[in-house]
């Protein structure tokens, strides 16, 4: 009895002590849209706290007094009160945050898998919100992506400040995803950006540098990821149509050879037709949340091109949707499916006629003789996904993919690979600001060919990182380690580029922040990266335009590693605000893996000179076409030292509103060291600059509004490409046909040398705001008509003239 009655005397006290805490409530609410703040920060000046739930209400009880309260969202403003509690009172506090509005405030996750501030972020990185994608009339992700400061796309091929050449559609150091799924096929790991969903896109995220540890293999040179918008409270549709007309003829040009004489190339009369060449295409969107617990967004894109080049064109249809379901049973547990389709066809252009006659590809539209291929292709990716926060604040994350990518064309060069992936990622954040993100990652890759031949892959890796904030500091860390085989090839891994003949590749990331003073950010970095060969590079086997590619079952990974010491300074200058961003970086290679043409085996081993005189005594001097071509080596190492400047910002002044993305890039891409044999492929070994690489980038885009009108503008500059193979430049060594000496690329080494100044090329729009929700644009792309291009024999489109008309309701 005396046990029971001091029982019920403990209870009531508890009761009473806890009766006499303070309860503060409410509701967090997003300023743009009026919907609830999922996950905002609530915290007391004691450190204790909460987070807002699906509805964005919070609750926390403490002892009465008097707190300071931060109402906190990465992204959104800060909103401090200063509050008192008596006991056992109620308090209900209801706030809206508004957006931050400088760009050091912009919310990022690529740089560590979490949203952070952007100037928070140790390595560099840029942000393209989705305006300047409208603003521009953007076909494909390569035309927005090349806007930004040190990137380049080289037909189709991405490099960040010089990682990257040319590599023939094989490979990539550059990883692309979409909401953090990669989108780089099975088989040659190349970027397919005619499935990228352009009409739908929230903002793109480009991190520069090495990002192996927490994306693994294809992230040596830097990570781009696209993530797509999500619906409000209120359904959304965008429609947008616009239609292209090449303009016929190039500006004459003043040339200057490397001896130094000038001349006038006459091109106007280079383009071939006489009415218009076109091209129309259209993307609509559409966004809506059925009830409380379900989103919705379906999207698609359908593109006609007659194409600039005689006997090229494309058609592309592409259409995609997810649906995402937030659990009533279970709080916290979100799960979805996306599905996205795209349909290509069309023809491939590889080598021109000659110098003269850069738009027609050498042999004609003869299909006997063409080098012209025609193609079609399908694309399919299968997304299921979970996300589950518990109520300790752990966030867990699965994600997985199956990408079905058929390839079909008239060359005998079909290929259909299927692309498994699957990937595990656990989250917790700590009350003392450290943060763990550590995950699983598995892919599979089986790849049916007659381009590479049947192969299978498979890819097993474990990655952890941390991140831990003190009050002007925080210190990232992390590792990764991976497994990796193609057929009977397995990971053989090194460690800090010794030899250890491990199971699996370790790489490493260091990185710090140092926030001296509001919106100062200086930062330091070290990232390792590997990159596996791609069945393409091993295994491809054709024969495209008169050039032969050749296999490489020998070639091994390349590793290498960058470091960076940066720093971002906020601005404000009345109404207009922006930030500066200044750094220098080093890239190294080991093992680094390049085309390199020269005289193979038909199977693509290795041959002497021996070899090689036997086969021309016995067969002639002919056959020697049939062993000369490119392969996929790695050659010695490289060294890329540079340094990067560049200003983004927007505001008013006056009653104009300004935006503008701006920026410089100087890079030294040089070889190690590098032998005799790899020297003479150089079309100038003297320099040693690495191929396809140009040391100097200037890039500026601007926006003007003005009421309903703006006006915008996008310059771009390139230095003259030091080296290019060897082989597109001067004819075939000994090989002689009709009396005559062969070339890949007839003409090209003089018109090369003609043009060693570098281009600039300039594109411009205007746009009026017909209503609220509509707006006509009108663009005109290479303004000042120059003929240029990014690789040998690819001359990139005349002016062209867009008309838009976009619609949202």
């Amino acid at each position: 009895m005396n046990r029971i009655l001091l029982f019920l005397l403990a209870g009531l006290f508890l009761n009473t002590i806890q009766s006499q805490n303070a309860t503060l409530k409410g509701v967090l609410m997003d300023g743009d849209y009026n919907e609830p703040l999922i996950g905002a920060n609530i915290v007391l000046n004691t450190g204790n706290g909460a987070s807002t739930n699906l509805d964005g209400e919070y609750s926390i009880s403490t002892e009465p007094g008097t707190y300071t309260v931060d109402f906190k969202y990465v992204g959104y403003k800060t909103v401090t009160k200063s509050i008192t509690l008596s006991a056992g009172e109620v308090k209900t506090i209801n706030l809206t945050l508004n957006p931050s509005i400088n760009q050091l405030d912009d919310v990022v996750v690529s740089a560590s898998k979490y949203e952070q501030k952007l100037g928070e972020v140790p390595v560099s990185m840029a942000v393209i919100k989705p305006a300047l994608i409208e603003n521009k009339a953007t076909r494909d992700a390569e035309a927005i992506i090349e806007q930004v400061p040190g990137v380049q796309v080289n037909e189709n091929q991405i490099s960040i400040r010089g990682g990257s050449g040319w590599s023939y559609g094989a490979g990539s150091r550059v990883l692309v995803m979409v909401d953090e799924m990669p989108m780089l096929a099975g088989d040659a790991n190349d970027i397919k950006f005619s499935a990228i969903p352009m009409e739908n896109i929230a903002q793109i995220e480009i991190l520069k540098g090495a990002s192996s540890v927490l994306y693994g293999s294809s992230a040596l040179n830097g990570v781009i990821n696209i993530r797509t918008k999500y619906p409000k409270e209120k359904p959304l549709t965008n429609i947008t149509v616009s239609n292209g007309y090449y303009l016929p003829g190039y500006f004459n040009r003043a040339l200057t050879a490397s001896n130094g004489s000038d001349s006038i190339a006459e091109r106007d009369q280079q383009t071939w037709w006489d009415g218009a060449q076109y091209y129309v295409q259209s993307n609509f969107t559409h966004l809506r949340k059925l009830g409380k617990n379900n989103e919705l967004v379906v999207g698609g894109n359908f593109m006609q091109d007659q194409g600039y080049r005689k006997g090229s064109f494309e058609n592309r249809y592409r259409l995609n949707g997810g649906l995402k379901h937030y659990s009533e049973k279970i709080d916290g547990l979100t799960y979805g499916l996306n599905v996205n389709t795209n349909f290509n066809d069309g023809s491939v252009f590889f080598i021109w006629a000659n110098a003269d006659s850069v738009l027609h590809a050498l042999g004609g539209t003869d299909t006997a003789t063409t080098t012209l291929s025609e193609y079609s292709s399908t694309r399919i990716m299968i997304d299921p996904y979970l996300t589950y926060l518990d109520t300790n604040g752990n966030k867990h994350n699965i994600r997985t993919r199956l990408f079905r990518s058929d390839n079909k064309n008239n060359t005998n060069q079909a290929a259909t690979s299927n692309y498994y992936f699957a990937e595990y990622q656990f989250q917790k954040r700590w009350d003392n600001q450290l943060s763990l993100t550590t995950g699983l990652t598995f892919s599979f890759t089986d790849v049916i060919s007659e381009l590479y031949g049947d192969h299978t892959s498979n890819n097993i890796a474990g990655f952890l990182q941390l991140d831990k904030k003190w009050d002007k500091v925080t210190l990232t860390g992390g590792t990764r380690l991976e497994y990796y085989r193609i057929d009977s090839v397995f990971t053989e891994g090194k460690l800090f580029s010794i030899d250890k003949t491990l199971p699996f590749q370790p790489v490493f990331r260091l990185g710090a922040t140092y926030n001296p003073m509001e919106y100062t950010f200086i930062r330091a970095s070290y990232g390792q990266g590997y990159r596996f060969p791609s069945i393409a590079e091993k295994y491809i086997s054709t024969f495209v335009g008169g050039l032969n590619i050749f296999p490489n079952a020998n070639i091994q990974p390349e590793y290498g590693w960058s470091a960076e010491i940066g720093i971002k300074q906020g601005f404000k200058i009345k109404n207009f605000q922006g930030y500066l961003d200044l750094s220098g970086f080093l890239t190294q290679y080991t093992d680094m893996m390049e085309f390199v043409f020269g005289f193979y085996n038909l199977d693509g081993a290795d041959i002497t000179d021996a070899e090689l005189a036997a086969v021309v005594q016995a067969n002639g001097f002919g056959v020697l076409a049939n062993y000369l071509g490119a392969r996929s080596n790695n050659i010695q190492n490289a060294n890329i030292p540079g340094f990067e400047a560049s200003i983004v910002g927007q505001g008013d002044i006056g009653d104009f509103t300004i935006s503008t993305l701006a920026g410089y890039t100087y890079i030294n891409p040089t070889a190690i060291n590098p032998d005799s044999a790899y020297l003479a492929t150089f079309s100038d070994p003297d320099s040693k600059t690495l191929k396809y690489r140009n040391k100097h980038m200037a890039k500026i885009d601007f926006q003007v509004d003005y009421k309903k009108v703006a006006f915008g503008a996008s310059i771009r500059y390139t230095s003259f490409m030091a080296n290019v193979d060897k082989a597109f430049t001067e004819a075939l060594p000994g090989v002689v046909i009709d009396g005559a000496p062969v070339e890949i690329l007839p003409g090209y080494g003089p018109y090369r040398d003609a043009r060693r100044t570098g281009d600039i090329v300039c594109d411009a729009r205007l746009s009026f705001g017909v209503t609220k929700s509509s707006r006509l644009s009108l663009l005109m792309t290479n303004v000042f008509n120059r003929e240029y291009s990014n690789r040998p024999a690819n001359v990139l489109p005349p002016r062209t003239i867009i008309c838009q008309y976009a619609l949202k309701f």
